[in-house]
């Protein structure tokens, strides 16, 4: 069978090591992490962990991505160049320059992937879309903070293989607050002439959810942060997935949904405010969609 390698690395003070608990914590995130874009990427392709400990000073978790079935090479390349992009991504999610051909020569493993521009688009597309459906974001963000709270940490990253000199991709403990939180809530604004505004990927648990038998409009209750308030749902094959009892959510306090929301607004005093609030499009969990999903599997 097929497989490509990719290892999380963790650099450390000199003479010291780091603490189980932040290695077993950030190894589960980063195991979800390749889960999270192997499910848009390539979902046939599944991968086993090997923990393997360096001399220098450094904690390297080697991972081998395994294919299902023969002649998946180019699926499971796909996942490893997305995961090594998105560790090339700075903390607002914004792809560096010379990503691209120029980053996988300089890793040294140009002859692992497609590199042509067509390829190198789709491989973009496919991350953002990663983004957008998974809890990708969330897990980067967790896997940073454990390695955050363990002072001897000094920085954390991303290679194909070991490295003697580190990994490619790395990202300082000077780096790390900058990462390992969710951006500042963007302001409710007026969008255009239209009296509503949109917010995409928002987090929210359930406080509150029915559903009658044929509702095509249920309307829930959620919590986002610290502030509660109710959306009717008008994401259709959502809607469609939960009459048909397909979406694999359990309907209980605090289960976690990723929504598109629309806002419809109001003026008050000259300035607008919230007045009533929709979800356009369910995110997390995920529901088979009319136009099929993007993938970069084998042939």
């Amino acid at each position: 069978m097929d497989t490509v390698p990719i290892s999380l690395y963790f650099g450390l003070s000199k003479g010291k090591r780091a603490n189980l608990e932040t290695i077993a914590k950030a190894s589960l995130e980063w195991a979800e992490l390749i889960r999270d874009v192997a499910a848009v990427v390539a979902p046939e392709v599944e991968f086993e962990i090997e923990f393997d400990h360096s001399e220098d000073g450094s904690v390297w978790l080697s991972n081998f991505l395994k294919a299902v079935k023969a002649g998946d090479r180019k699926a499971l390349g796909s996942i490893v160049a997305s995961v090594l992009a998105y560790f090339a991504m700075g903390p607002a999610l914004h792809l560096q320059a010379d990503f691209g051909t120029k980053l996988l020569e300089r890793a040294g493993h140009k002859d692992t992937f497609d590199v042509s521009d067509d390829s190198l688009e789709k491989l973009r597309n496919t991350l953002l879309q990663a983004v957008d459906e998974t809890r990708l974001e969330q897990r980067r963000r967790n896997l940073i903070a454990h390695a955050e709270m363990d002072p001897d940490v000094t920085s954390i990253g991303v290679d194909l293989q070991p490295r003697i000199d580190g990994p490619f991709t790395r990202i300082t403990r000077e780096q790390f607050a900058s990462y390992d939180r969710a951006p500042p809530p963007v302001p409710v604004k007026k969008v255009a002439s239209e009296n509503v505004a949109y917010e995409r990927n928002i987090d929210v648990k359930i406080v509150r959810a029915t559903l009658r038998e044929g509702d095509k409009r249920p309307r829930w209750r959620f919590r986002h942060n610290n502030e509660e308030w109710s959306a009717t749902i008008e994401d259709e094959e959502f809607i469609w997935a939960l009459n048909e009892d397909k979406t694999g959510l359990s309907l209980g306090v605090d289960q976690h949904m990723r929504v598109d929301l629309a806002i419809d607004l109001k003026q008050v005093d000259g300035e607008w405010e919230p007045d009533d609030r929709r979800i356009v499009r369910v995110r997390t969990p995920r529901v088979v969609r009319k136009q099929g999903e993007l993938g970069l599997g084998g042939e």
